[in-house]
C-alpha cells in the first residue's frame, strides 16, 4: 500500500509491495516493462489526502536506447485511464508530475505507462530478446504545492 509516507522501490528477489502488469521481475534496484503498455496496480490509503488539492507522482526512471537509432522514447502515464503526463526521455530522470488528487482512490489505483517505442535490444545488436520500454527505479506519491 502506498501513502504520501513511503515510496515504491525494486529489490531483486523481493516481491513489489504493488502488483505488476507487463514488467518483468525486480532486477538489482528496478524493474523493465515488457510491452508497449504496463501497468501498476496499488492501494492509497493517506489520512492527509484532499481531494480537492493535487498531488505530485515523482517516478525515477530510464528507458531503453539505443543511439543513433532510438536516442529515447516517449513515457505517457495514465491514472484510472486519464492521462496525466507525457515525457521524452533520453537519460535516467527524476520526473514529476502533477494531478488531481481525486483520482486516487483507497484500491485498485491503475497506473499505466505508454512506450510506444518499446523496443527490443537485439534488433540493435544487443543480446537481449526481451521487449524493454520504462525502467523504472522508484515511485512516490506526496501532496501537490
Amino acid at each position: 500500500m502506498l501513502t504520501y509516507k513511503n515510496s515504491l522501490e525494486f529489490l531483486k528477489g523481493k516481491p513489489p509491495a504493488v502488483l505488476l502488469r507487463n514488467f518483468f521481475e525486480p532486477e538489482n534496484g528496478f524493474v523493465w516493462s515488457t510491452s508497449t503498455w504496463s501497468e501498476i496496480i496499488f492501494s492509497f490509503a493517506d489520512s492527509g489526502l484532499n481531494k480537492d488539492k493535487s498531488a505530485d507522482l515523482i517516478l525515477d526512471l530510464d528507458v531503453y536506447k539505443a543511439p543513433p537509432k532510438l536516442p529515447g522514447q516517449t513515457v505517457k502515464c495514465y491514472l484510472n485511464g486519464l492521462r496525466i503526463g507525457s515525457r521524452d526521455i533520453i537519460d535516467r530522470t527524476v520526473s514529476i508530475v502533477t494531478f488531481d488528487a481525486g483520482l486516487l482512490k483507497p484500491t485498485e489505483n491503475i497506473l499505466t505507462f505508454d512506450t510506444p517505442q518499446a523496443s527490443i535490444p537485439s534488433d540493435f545488436g544487443v543480446d537481449d530478446g526481451r521487449r524493454l520500454g520504462v525502467q523504472l527505479f522508484s515511485m512516490q506519491i506526496r501532496p501537490g504545492s
